[in-house]
């Protein structure tokens, strides 16, 4: 079981100092991609009238600092996946709660 939070992206940061890592970082972020892919589509499917429309924009977000962090690592461009890990971090950090849904 994976759990996304700061001290996880933490870890990924400090592998890719390490080269035979790169697989593996890979791995560990496309798994991260994959879950919350999952609960954007529940998010999705479960909105009615807006009541889960701030947890779909900030997973959406989370998505494609993700996307974005693959699209790194397959270029080989460790820069610019530190460059996303630190914000995608930085968002763990900062948008752990969303604001109060609206009810129906």
């Amino acid at each position: 079981m994976i759990i996304i939070n700061r001290d996880t992206v933490e870890a990924l940061i400090k592998k890719l100092d390490d080269p035979r890592s790169d697989k593996d970082i890979y791995s560990e972020v496309n798994n991260m991609l994959e879950i919350k892919q999952t609960l954007l589509w529940r998010a999705d499917a479960g909105t009615c009238c807006g009541s889960l429309e701030n947890v779909a924009s900030f997973i959406s977000r989370e998505v494609t600092i993700l996307e974005n962090i693959l699209a790194a690592l397959g270029r080989g461009d460790k820069s610019e996946a530190v460059r996303l890990l630190q914000e995608y971090k930085q968002i763990l950090e900062t948008d752990n709660e969303p604001s109060q849904p609206r009810h129906c």
